[in-house]
């Protein structure tokens, strides 16, 4: 996972220096004290998944390699392609899911209670989401019989992509919205993160927009300057701490 590893730290320092430097918004309040929890809360949740995900390959890796759907496929590049396709669709429904399923949104919400987007709301996700959304994917992996470059290249460019999109980089106007028809961009994915329902429930996929047309769950904000970010119950600012017993506390979609 070392190109995962690249793939982020690239990213963090790229699209940080660009949000800086080309900003979308300027903050009302610091926003440093809220980039650390953010952060802190990234480093115990790819602390946590790395754990998880290295006993659970320990267990079920090889007979991977030897068996699944994809393994009679005589065309290596037709693999390839669908391991990525199948990949990038199984995050998208997960993520349907954890919007539509109150119980899972206790701690989605966690993610949407960041009122100001930057590169680090890239990993404020709970634990528990983090940790659960994986499971299946392996499962995915095993049952399909996904190659381990496919996984790694999907891996780090969505990893990318998450950095990317939630950054405050000011990408102009009509290039966000020419490459949203292919990928996640800022504005595309601002729209997701706004404080009204209809808006809050489209955009739901992390890398390519393609299934966001398919099931029409695609919107794109025509003035995403007047977007409000956060969760209207929730408007305090929230420590590592404190985003970890989110869930327990709050109420319901």
């Amino acid at each position: 996972m070392e190109y995962k590893s690249l793939a982020i730290v690239s990213s963090i320092v790229t699209f940080g220096i660009l949000e800086t430097l080309v900003p979308f918004f300027q903050y009302r309040q610091n926003p440093i004290k809220r980039f650390i929890h953010n952060l802190i809360l990234g480093l115990i949740n790819s602390l946590v998944i790395n754990v998880t995900v290295i006993l659970i390959l320990n267990l079920f890796w090889k007979p991977t390699l030897s068996q699944g759907f994809f393994y009679n496929l005589n065309l290596p590049w037709l693999h390839f392609i669908l391991s990525f396709l199948l990949l990038d669709l199984y995050m998208y429904t997960w993520h349907r899911l954890i919007h539509n399923w109150g119980f899972a949104w206790r701690f989605h919400k966690v993610h949407h209670t960041d009122r100001w987007m930057n590169i680090s709301t890239a990993y404020r996700f709970h634990t528990v989401e983090v940790f659960f959304s994986n499971i299946p994917k392996i499962g995915l992996i095993y049952l399909l019989g996904i190659t381990p470059n496919a996984w790694i290249l999907y891996e780090s460019l969505f990893a990318v992509s998450l950095v990317f999109h939630h950054s405050n980089f000011a990408l102009p106007f009509k290039i966000d919205k020419f490459l949203s028809y292919f990928i996640v961009t800022p504005n595309y994915h601002r729209a997701h993160h706004c404080q009204l329902i209809k808006y809050l429930n489209s955009n739901y996929t992390s890398l390519l927009t393609i299934w966001d047309l398919i099931f029409q769950s695609r919107y794109y904000p025509p003035q995403p300057e007047t977007i409000q970010f956060g969760v209207p119950e929730e408007t305090r600012d929230f420590n590592v701490i404190g985003l970890l017993k989110l869930p327990f506390v709050s109420v319901h979609k």
